[in-house]
């Protein structure tokens, strides 16, 4: 097995670049390109969802194309997912952020049935 040079990484990296040359004020995201997916930039949002969009906006990927899932727990946690093809690139373009609940309707499970009494 021959030994991956940083040549195979060559596109992804340009259109890194290529992207924070066209883009100057659209937030600053992670970059990422792997050896295993060399023909791959991931794009990662971490300070929320706002960020994802302005991105998406700019490389113009229809909002019907965007996957969201989400995770309850400490957030809940929402991430949103989608890709282009900018160069010959995949861009796949991440966002994590948390979302607001509005919790004024929630029922009261304090009651009998909690308490398991019923």
């Amino acid at each position: 097995m021959s030994a991956s040079t940083m040549s195979r990484l060559h596109s992804a990296i340009t259109v890194a670049v290529s992207l924070a040359e066209r883009f100057p004020s659209l937030p600053a995201l992670s970059a990422a390109v792997a050896v295993h997916r060399p023909d791959r930039l991931t794009l990662t949002a971490h300070e929320g969802l706002s960020e994802f969009e302005e991105w998406r906006s700019a490389l113009e990927i229809d909002p019907a194309q965007v996957a969201m899932d989400a995770e309850a727990g400490v957030g809940p946690l929402m991430w949103l997912e989608a890709g282009t093809v900018v160069d010959g690139v995949t861009v796949q373009l991440v966002g994590y952020g948390y979302v607001l609940v509005d919790r004024s309707e929630e029922t009261d499970v304090s009651g009998p049935v909690a308490a398991g009494v019923a």
